[in-house]
């Protein structure tokens, strides 16, 4: 084997590496992303549900859940 095939070797490993690391963070970042957006739901349902002066159930349905 010469050292072209080497590097190339080398090269195509290092391509391979980093396409797997891109790989999982998107994978990473899409997981985020959604955990984020549920702890969102949840805060504002608790801020709505915590203002007593208004009754928010009759209106909103989706409270109820």
């Amino acid at each position: 084997m010469n050292e072209a095939e080497k590097k190339l070797r080398k090269r195509r490993r290092h391509i391979k590496q980093a396409t797997d690391v891109n790989r999982k963070h998107a994978d990473m970042m899409k997981t985020e992303s959604i955990a984020r957006h549920e702890r969102s739901r949840i805060q504002v349902r608790s801020e709505v549900m915590e203002n007593r002066q208004i009754d928010y159930k009759s209106h909103m349905k989706w409270l109820e859940n």
